[in-house]
Parts: C-alpha cells; structure tokens; sequence
C-alpha cells in the first residue's frame, strides 16, 4: 500500500542524513545510548522538537495497563527507533508499529547503528492512515 506523503518527506529526508551524520562521526561498536543521544544532539540541529523517550499510556477497556516510550519523536509526526544490534528481528518491527499505533503517528523509522553499514527501515501505520481518511495511491 501506498499514500501521499509528500507533506512528510521532507522531514524524513532530514532524519535520515542525521542517521548518517552520526554513523559518520561515531561509526559501529557503541551501545544503543550513545546512538540515541547523539542523534537527539544532531535532529535538534535541524527541527523545532525532538522528544527524547516521551510517556504514552496502553489503554485496555477505556484503563492504563501500561505504557509506551518512543525513543525519538520529531516534530510531532515521526517515531525515531534506535537500535545498536547484529539483525534487526520482527521483535523490533513489533516494537515500532506498537507505537505508531499507541501515539497515532503515521511514520517510524527504525534505524541500527550496530553493522559496519547503517541500516534503517521505514513503516507506515496504515491504520491510522485509513481512519484519517488519507488518500491511499
């Protein structure tokens, strides 16, 4: 499936040369907070708002059973999820779409500084996309 987001673009064009200006300067080897920080460091070069690991509540039943912290969120419209692993797995696939879910934003980027090559992937929560009544290509 496919949207318009052409209104996003920009925004995760941005995001992505700040993934490569941190692998450039950091490279692989680190843990996962140190990616994370100097990410936060590097996006707030370039955008308004960047939150760093904001609370949301899991609601069951119309009650909190839980909650979900992003690592990233730019501008209000992209999840940010950062890795320093071998392989990205479905578990962080998992991870991500959850919080495209719990906080209604429609673009997440998982990113994994961990290889000798970064690597990231986009996911688009098309649930939401749908009940916003956004055009589908």
């Amino acid at each position: 499936m496919k949207w318009d987001d052409s209104k996003y673009r920009g925004v995760t064009d941005k995001i992505i040369k700040a993934f490569f200006a941190v692998f450039d300067k950091l490279g692989p080897g680190f843990y996962e907070e140190a990616y994370h920080r100097a990410l936060v460091i590097e996006l707030r070069k370039e955008f308004a708002s960047v939150e760093s690991e904001r609370s949301f509540a899991v609601e069951y039943d119309g009650q909190k059973v839980s909650e979900h912290r992003p690592d990233i969120i730019v501008d209000s419209l992209v999840i940010i999820e950062v890795k320093a692993v071998r392989e990205l797995d479905d578990n962080h696939k998992a991870q991500l779409i959850s919080q495209l879910r719990v906080t209604g934003i429609l673009i997440g980027l998982l990113v994994n500084f961990a290889k000798s090559k970064l690597e990231f992937k986009r996911f688009d929560n098309f649930y939401e996309i749908e009940r916003k009544g956004l055009k589908l290509a």
